[in-house]
């Protein structure tokens, strides 16, 4: 992921909080899936189980209630990088 520190426009201090929040628990997501299995490929996939998840609401977060704060987060996770092993 870049070193992007800049806010989107717009975003106040709530809805940093539930990006943060959401994000959180999306790396949990993450985290838990890659610990059950474990390489590479599953951590691409572990990545692209998540965006789908948020994209479809089955990970059940505030986020889903403002589309504004919704789309922060997707884009988010998907500048998310896969580390080399």
């Amino acid at each position: 992921m870049t070193d992007d520190s800049e806010v989107p426009s717009g975003a106040d201090l709530e809805v940093i909080k539930i990006a943060v929040n959401s994000l959180y628990l999306s790396l949990g997501f993450l985290l838990k899936y890659i610990e059950e299995t474990g390489d590479k490929d599953v951590a691409i996939a572990a990545r692209n189980a998540l965006l789908e998840n948020l994209k479809n609401g089955n990970i059940d977060f505030a986020i889903m209630e403002d589309r504004k704060t919704y789309d922060f987060v997707v884009s988010v996770v998907e500048r998310l990088e896969i580390p080399e092993t």
